[in-house]
């Protein structure tokens, strides 16, 4: 993206809420105006309870209006893991009421290859208008037989109102991927980005297509022409252990698969080493004693081994988001635009006892002009 009107260095800051939530934000200053926000989370684990669950949703829905732009929220896995629960269905009805548009890809829509528990939603501000939807079903990492739900991408066009009154074009996919430690996991997750970026590609042609030159497409706007932005949003379970360095280059080989010209969006929060405490740490630490004796000495040797080699050890995983933007020239080919960057990310987490959190970018759009380059 265009480094003009960027001031490197990020604010962070962290926010308590009512609700026993908060929110880690960190800044990124631009000379350009609030476009987008795309949220995403592993939502399975989100659902140990309705109640946190309802929190994290609450909490997403004042930062959209805060912000006052279209929205798009990728959950994960969000399939009722509790008898009791309501359903993930049911809490994003009653925190959003009608200001959204609800998708669910769960085992009937896929005929049963998505396993019932994990269902993929995809939730969109009534704002942007759908013009398609498609699914990619993912090669899995061979584990246990519990833990080997079938993955998809799910991905969704709109018709993106942009800040200077244009119209623009927007994709967004959910997928999920694993960056673990072992060999065959960094296999997996290259091929399932591969697969992911092939139903990208897939959905923009089918778009292109879609001229409204024909009676049944009359009323879908063509998209040449347009400036457009498509989101990667990925359950990524980077992790580092205790003595093992971050596995940083293969989130550049993820990045790689994804296309040459995506960026990421979360970089400066790829790492949860931002939090005074992990996530799962706070978990355990509330539970029982003797558990959280043993957190809070895990606390001190991670604080130190962080301030020791500079927050790049211990045990940390944290979803990541990419994005690129670019031109729809009128032959259909997209040129570089570098007009989209990122203001704001947000993590949100521990509402409840939760041991997850959700992710968030907030897009900005520069609205002057400038030249662009065809890519060839």
């Amino acid at each position: 993206m265009s480094k003009r009107g960027v001031r490197t260095n990020a604010r962070r800051r962290t926010e308590s809420r009512d609700t026993k939530g908060r929110i880690l934000t960190i800044e990124h200053p631009m000379e350009c105006s609030p476009a987008l926000i795309v949220f995403s989370g592993n939502a399975g684990q989100l659902l140990r309870g309705d109640i946190p669950t309802a929190n994290i949703l609450k909490a997403i829905k004042r930062r959209t209006r805060r912000n006052k732009v279209p929205f798009v929220i990728h959950f994960q896995e969000a399939g009722a893991v509790s008898k009791g629960s309501v359903g993930m269905t049911r809490l994003l009805e009653d925190v959003f009421g009608d200001e959204v548009t609800i998708f669910r890809y769960g085992p009937q829509e896929s005929r049963g290859q998505i396993r019932a528990g994990f269902d993929q939603y995809i939730v969109s501000a009534k704002t942007l208008s759908v013009r398609a939807r498609s699914t990619v079903l993912l090669p899995v990492v061979e584990r246990n037989v519990l833990r080997r739900n079938q993955r998809a991408a799910v991905n969704t066009s709109y018709d993106f109102p942009l800040p200077d009154g244009e119209t623009g074009y927007l994709e967004t996919t959910g997928f999920h991927y694993d960056l673990g430690l072992t060999a065959i996991s960094k296999r997996v997750s290259l091929l399932q980005a591969e697969e992911t970026r092939w139903g990208v590609e897939k959905l923009l042609q089918q778009d292109l297509s879609l001229n409204g030159s024909t009676p049944e497409h009359a009323l879908i706007k063509p998209i040449r022409g347009r400036k457009g932005l498509i989101t990667f949003s990925g359950d990524g379970n980077t992790r580092g252990f205790a003595g093992t360095r971050w596995q940083r280059e293969r989130v550049e080989a993820l990045k790689r698969r994804l296309g040459d010209e995506v960026k990421e969006a979360t970089e400066e929060i790829d790492v949860t080493a931002h939090l005074s405490q992990s996530i799962q740490q706070e978990f355990i630490e509330k539970t029982h004693p003797v558990l959280k004796l043993t957190g809070n000495v895990l606390d001190v040797v991670i604080n130190a081994m962080a301030e020791t080699t500079g927050n790049r050890w211990s045990e940390r995983k944290l979803d990541h988001q990419f994005y690129q933007d670019f031109l729809i020239t009128s032959e259909g080919n997209l040129a570089p635009l570098h007009r989209f960057g990122i203001i704001e990310n947000n993590v949100f987490y521990d509402f409840g006892n939760a041991d997850h959190y959700v992710i968030s970018t907030l897009f900005g759009y520069q609205v002057d002009e400038i030249e662009y380059e065809e890519i060839t």
